[in-house]
């Protein structure tokens, strides 16, 4: 049987988040939780296989993940085909909603001109980019979807040479994360590949209400042990709610600058992450971020800092996504030339994050 050459899927998110001493003149217009709709049951579905999986701490972007799939689905075949591929119909599950093609654009397209837009209170790159032997053309129609709606690009690198298209891939996923990562790919990682694509996201933010710079260290609680830990502690008004349906209290934390928070689930006493990770559905979550409403918090954090890499063939076949990791894989709208075309497979999809 005719051996497909490789595409790898890459991901790397870096989250780094800052304190500032307080500004009198600073206004926050939009500190409010965000309670639309949102389709979110891809992202949880790959969030549990992976976070059941791990030993370790976990960080990731479903985003990440489901921006680079999508553009797998544009690359399957031509949106207003009758006759779907098995490839189309398993990487439909990922678009927005209800598998709507030109939905799915449009709102892309608006998240990242939202996203990307400059901001003087935080710090945000996102980019995408396809790296291609010097051999393989990337189809003209597909390249101007890929850049209007999703700002991805294409590099030509010499894939017959590992080291130095490694070393060309990791300068620049060093350069989009400002140093955080910098080495995302190995010359063994991508032996064999023909097309490498990658989404990069870094961001850095500042809170809206900074934590006061020296809080106490104390006593952490781990699951197996009790550790001494530097925390960051502050009274005041945070939206909140302690939600009866997740068992757990939901804290929302905001950046400055109105568009982005983390929010914080913490289980109550006698239940478990886990136990709480079972009971998070779209619409238990929804429901809980609905009752979330500002409220006086003691709010006491542990500083932290933690890398997570991971390989995520496994979960995504797990919920699904099977075929473009086989022979059978069909991307015929992706690029032409030796070892291009209905020739290419995805032999990896891995992502590295940093917090």
């Amino acid at each position: 049987e005719k051996m497909k050459a490789l595409l790898v899927i890459l991901c790397c998110v870096v989250a780094v988040l800052s304190q500032q001493q307080n500004d009198d003149n600073f206004v926050q217009n939009d500190d409010s939780p965000f309670r639309g709709t949102r389709n979110v049951e891809f992202d949880w579905s790959l969030v549990k296989r992976v976070v059941g999986s791990a030993k370790s701490n976990t960080i990731m972007s479903p985003f990440s993940v489901k921006i680079l799939l999508v553009l797998l689905y544009e690359a399957s075949g031509e949106a207003a085909d009758i006759s779907q591929t098995q490839t189309k119909r398993e990487l439909r599950t990922v678009l927005e909603p209800n598998g709507d093609l030109n939905a799915t654009r449009t709102l892309y397209r608006q998240w990242l001109d939202s996203a990307l837009s400059q901001h003087k209170e935080y710090d945000l790159e996102m980019a995408t980019k396809f790296f291609v032997e010097e051999y393989i053309d990337v189809i003209n129609k597909y390249q101007i979807i890929s850049d209007h709606y999703y700002s991805a690009t294409v590099d030509k690198v010499p894939f017959s040479k590992p080291k130095e298209a490694a070393s060309i891939i990791n300068n620049w996923v060093k350069n989009t994360t400002r140093g955080r990562i910098s080495e995302l790919v190995t010359a063994d990682g991508i032996e064999g590949a023909v097309i490498t694509l990658i989404n990069a996201i870094y961001f850095k933010g500042l809170w809206t209400y900074p934590f006061p710079e020296n809080g106490p260290r104390q006593t952490f609680h781990a699951a197996q042990k009790q550790v001494q830990a530097d925390f960051m502690e502050q009274n005041g008004q945070f939206y909140y709610d302690d939600s009866a349906t997740l068992d757990a209290q939901l804290l929302r934390l905001s950046y400055r600058g109105g568009k982005f928070a983390m929010y914080i689930i913490l289980p109550h006493q006698g239940s478990s992450n886990e136990d709480v990770l079972k009971k998070i559905t779209p619409a238990s979550l929804h429901q809980a971020l609905w009752y979330m409403d500002e409220t006086d918090v003691n709010v006491t954090i542990p500083k932290f800092r933690f890398d997570f890499e991971e390989e995520l063939n496994q979960p995504l076949q797990d919920i699904g996504i099977r075929e473009i990791f086989s022979q059978n894989a069909s991307l015929p709208l992706l690029a032409r030339g030796k070892g291009a075309r209905n020739e290419v497979r995805v032999s990896r999809v891995f992502q590295k994050a940093g917090i």
